[in-house]
């Protein structure tokens, strides 16, 4: 996200760099769900409902800087 913020000077930049950054986020939850489906370990459910909401957060950002980003 720090990188990525470097490029606010440029929102279309800045908006593919906030989509890749989701996207990844996306992955990690999938490869977490794989794991916890495997070992049922409860750290793994705690990062995944944690990824859920910082998933939720990024994509209203996306959102935000997709109609209000000057």
């Amino acid at each position: 996200m720090v990188e990525g913020y470097g490029r606010r000077l440029y929102k279309q930049d800045f908006l593919k760099f906030l989509i890749y950054a989701h996207a990844s986020l996306l992955e990690c939850i999938s490869q977490l769900e794989m794991i916890n489906k495997l070992y049922e370990i409860q750290e793994v459910k705690s990062l995944i409902k944690n990824y859920d909401i910082l998933g939720a957060k990024i994509n209203s950002f996306i959102r935000y800087v997709e109609k209000d980003w000057k």
